[in-house]
């Protein structure tokens, strides 16, 4: 939705006037509160700020992917179980329900064109640990 906006007494630019609706679809800079952060625990987060791609919005929260989130399948396909020596570790595409209240801020760039909170775009916002350090620019902050 864009709208009239005032300047100096006169309408001398259009800005545009955006909604939490219109996060869907895009990539975000998410602040979680610090308790939420430390609860949450989630895989390849490692600062309360992380980018992320915004899959959808509702009553309980903001849906966002992870694109490479590593699973141990305990049983095959068959319903077979899989012993602790054959399991191997599994990476797939998720969407992560982060709740209303564990959200602190939401910072959106709407004009800014490819935008890179990381080295590498595929691990948006989730990044792996390098040898245990962690620097800022590895977690989206």
């Amino acid at each position: 939705m864009r709208r009239s906006t005032p300047v100096n007494g006169k309408v001398e630019a259009m800005r545009q006037v955006l909604t939490m609706e219109d996060v869907v679809g895009t990539k975000v800079l998410i602040q979680l509160n610090r308790e939420a952060f430390e609860l949450l625990d989630l895989p390849g987060v490692y600062s309360e700020k992380f980018a992320a791609n915004v899959t959808g919005l509702d009553e309980l929260g903001m849906w966002i992917e992870h694109p490479n989130y590593k699973v141990v399948p305990v049983f095959d396909d068959q319903d077979a179980y899989i012993a602790p020596e054959n399991r191997i570790e599994e990476s797939h595409r998720a969407v992560v329900l982060i709740r209303w209240d564990y959200i602190h801020t939401v910072i959106q760039f709407p004009e800014r064109r490819g935008w890179r909170a990381g080295a590498n775009e595929s691990d948006i916002g989730f990044k792996p640990r390098n040898n245990g350090d962690v620097t800022k620019e590895d977690s989206g902050g």
